[in-house]
């Protein structure tokens, strides 16, 4: 019963309305409780919330984790059809919504399974590293994020975030002889690096600031770099170059995440693979420029892998949009995955 089509689209329909109807941008997951607490009593899974205000539903050797929180601003949800809009329908409410739909069925099937709603994603990563730091061990993990519903991301850059601080001399505008904009723009400029191509870092400033006052030169000048490298990429190479041109300035390392890399045939890959193919869909492996809760949950178990529905052009916009199809489709490739996995435990 669990599997007829239309009713597990509709099931997903209400699932993921509701799970959009809570605004959760990081920080303010705690809002989302009392969507969990009817979501344990509708599907049959125990639910436990963490100190982190992390949800995890059901328990089980195989771990289904995506992340409750979104970024900043929110959408209304609207239904057109069977397109679902929303702050989050992509990223990633509605790969959590599958893998609710599929932990369902799997633990009704006998396959224990275990569903994370980890928090602060969008930030540092608290609920990942907050499970990470526990005793929970996991034999195969999906992470739940956006691959275009065919695509297996089994890659992912590393982050590292570099705050820079430099010294200046305040001096009237009229008159100034050292502005420390104008001495540090030139090194922003050639370390800044912004590459279509995979293999190259991406090193963009996201924070400047200066100055007090419209007519006296900064005293200080911070700056924050977002940079994500790949795995062929030591992270070292690239913390030189920011010390060779900001030698006289001070540089901290707010967070650093390596990259991870996984076989294309390990367990859980293939048998991914194996549950989109089982539905006429033809897989791809991909790798994602950016950097998710893999990076850190890669640790736990080397059978990991990213899948989930969703356009992931649409993350962080505001047109956000996801469909029942993709929907069922993600599901019932969770479900014919670890379906095989727990049969060969």
């Amino acid at each position: 019963m669990h599997l007829e089509k239309e009713s597990l689209k509709q099931k997903g329909r209400k699932l993921l309305e509701e799970l959009l109807s809570v605004y959760t941008p990081s920080g303010s997951e705690d809002k989302a409780l009392k969507v969990f607490e009817w979501i344990e009593k509708e599907f049959n899974l125990k639910l436990n919330v963490t100190k982190s205000n992390s949800y995890l539903l059901g328990r089980g050797e195989i771990l289904l984790a995506s992340h409750i929180d979104t970024v900043q601003g929110f959408i209304e949800p609207s239904v057109s059809g069977e397109t679902i809009s929303g702050r989050g329908a992509v990223d990633a409410k509605g790969p959590l919504t599958s893998m609710i739909l599929a932990g369902w069925i799997l633990n009704d099937l006998g396959c224990g399974v275990e569903i994370a709603a980890l928090s602060d994603e969008e930030n540092m990563s608290k609920g990942a590293k907050e499970l990470l730091s526990s005793s929970r061990r996991f034999s195969h993990i999906v992470i739940g994020e956006p691959t275009n519903t065919t695509h297996i991301a089994i890659e992912y850059r590393g982050l590292m975030r570099l705050s820079i601080k430099c010294k200046g001399n305040p001096e009237h505008s009229s008159s100034s002889h050292d502005n420390v904009i104008l001495k540090r723009i030139p090194s922003i400029m050639k370390v800044s690096q912004l590459h279509s191509e995979y293999s190259l870092p991406t090193i963009v400033p996201t924070i400047l600031r200066s100055g007090s006052s419209a007519n006296v030169t900064p005293e200080d000048l911070y700056v924050h770099f977002d940079i994500r490298f790949p795995y062929e990429v030591n992270y070292n190479d690239i913390l030189s170059k920011f010390k060779e041109e900001f030698d006289e300035c001070d540089i901290e390392i707010g967070e650093l995440i390596h990259p991870v890399k996984v076989s294309p045939s390990t367990p859980l890959v293939r048998s991914l693979m194996r549950g989109l193919i089982r539905q006429g869909m033809r897989p791809s492996l991909v790798k994602k420029s950016g950097t998710s809760d893999m990076n850190i949950l890669a640790s736990i178990t080397p059978s990991i892998a990213t899948y989930g529905p969703g356009d992931s052009r649409l993350e962080h916009t505001e047109f956000e949009r996801i469909t029942l199809d993709e929907i069922y489709i993600a599901t019932m490739t969770y479900v014919n995955s670890l379906e095989e996995l727990c049969s060969k435990n």
